[in-house]
């Protein structure tokens, strides 16, 4: 077990709570190569007040990237590696003995994890039944309720847990189901080796953006203040979305689709965070609910072909492509990606039985893929006359 406590004055900027949520988002992304999702799912579940799990093989930054994530937030850390033998004392603090000697029931909490803002209890599925049952309370509860009736509260505001395997049998599924964001961790790619192992060589010590803990409150209460303004439009996705999936043999409770802290809170702060259109952040972070990453994952794909055109997914990619060769002075290959998005897309919106909750966001996207084009065309002019 390890605790640990980074202290620090806020900043005096007027970045908005969001500027800087998304500032942490970028650092952490360039902090860890090859771990963009995994950041992501961290900030998602800190910002949302969720918890979250990363499931495969160890050694792959997750506790890393949290410790950072701990830094830049002024909280204390909290680590524990479970087993079998695990008990609620590893975790609680055991019961004071000269206290208790002395007729006083006290528990030694310092550094436990009822002082913890972030915890990363790794190998979870390997803790009893008990640990589990007292994880469970604290994550639900945000309290500790000791043996003899004494109520803690507990400052944990994200529980991150870990694991090398899915969880088996009833009672881990029910414990599993409880924590919204589900995060299967693969192998960083090999073509991200060599960066990463020129950035850890070449590490160097960069300003961090810092959000303290009350600004961290505050922008949650921001968030839960997005969700009530686009309580209709998430309302109406989600029920799209959770249907779709169901058809498609994928479990979804009601628990996570209707629980104002689950999926509603979940597609708000993705679209806050973002600025992304509540739907398209629906269709973001629905991945993130699945239970297991084989099965599940080619049925979600088969559901998200009917429920966001793939052309249009692709078009948008290859938008984001224009973006990348317009940055690097390719003009030439990004007309040539812009007219072939435009064409997808035109091609879309031509299409019968196409979903009518995306009609609006095609035919936008068509204008804005046209409106880059011409853009794109006036520059080459631009460079040519330049020349002559």
């Amino acid at each position: 077990m390890r605790n640990t406590e980074t202290t620090f004055e806020p900043q005096r900027n007027e970045a908005s709570y969001r500027e800087k949520a998304a500032s942490i988002l970028a650092e952490l992304s360039a902090e860890f190569i090859g771990r963009d999702e995994e950041a992501k799912v961290a900030l998602l579940a800190l910002l949302s007040k969720n918890h979250a799990v990363f499931i495969g093989e160890p050694g792959t930054a997750k506790s890393a990237i949290l410790r950072s994530l701990t830094d830049r937030i002024g909280g204390k850390f909290y680590y524990y590696l479970l087993n079998k033998y695990s008990i609620p004392d590893d975790i609680v603090g055991a019961i004071d003995p000269i206290a208790f000697k002395n007729g006083a029931y006290k528990r030694m909490m310092k550094g436990k994890l009822p002082e913890a803002n972030i915890a990363f209890m790794d190998e979870v599925f390997k803790g009893s039944s008990e640990t589990l049952n007292t994880l469970l309370n604290i994550m639900n509860e945000r309290i500790y309720v000791d043996a003899d009736g004494t109520i803690h509260d507990v400052p944990l505001i994200s529980m991150f847990a870990a694991s090398n395997e899915l969880p088996q049998g009833e009672e881990l599924q029910a414990f599993y189901d409880r924590i919204l964001l589900k995060h299967f961790v693969m192998p960083i790619p090999s073509d991200k080796i060599k960066e990463g192992i020129m950035l850890n060589v070449n590490k160097v010590n960069t300003p961090k953006t810092r959000i303290s803990l009350e600004e961290l409150e505050s922008a949650y209460a921001e968030i839960e203040e997005y969700e009530k303004e686009h309580a209709s439009e998430i309302a109406d996705i989600i029920m799209t979305l959770v249907t779709t999936m169901r058809m498609n043999g994928i479990f979804v409770s009601d628990r996570t689709a209707m629980g104002k802290t689950f999926l509603p809170m979940l597609v708000a702060t993705y679209s806050w965070l973002v600025g992304a259109p509540v739907k398209k952040s629906a269709i973001a972070v629905a991945k993130y609910i699945l239970q297991d990453n084989d099965e599940q994952l080619n049925a979600f794909n088969k559901a998200l072909d009917t429920l966001y055109p793939k052309e249009l997914r692709e078009a948008q990619e290859k938008l984001g492509k224009v973006e990348e060769f317009i940055k690097a002075g390719n003009l030439g290959n990004a007309e040539k990606e812009a007219l072939e998005a435009v064409n997808m897309a035109g091609q879309l919106v031509k299409k019968e039985g196409m979903l009518d909750i995306y009609q609006a966001e095609v035919t936008q996207f068509v204008s804005d893929a046209e409106t880059m084009v011409k853009n794109i065309q006036t520059m080459k002019k631009q460079i040519a006359g330049g020349i002559k």
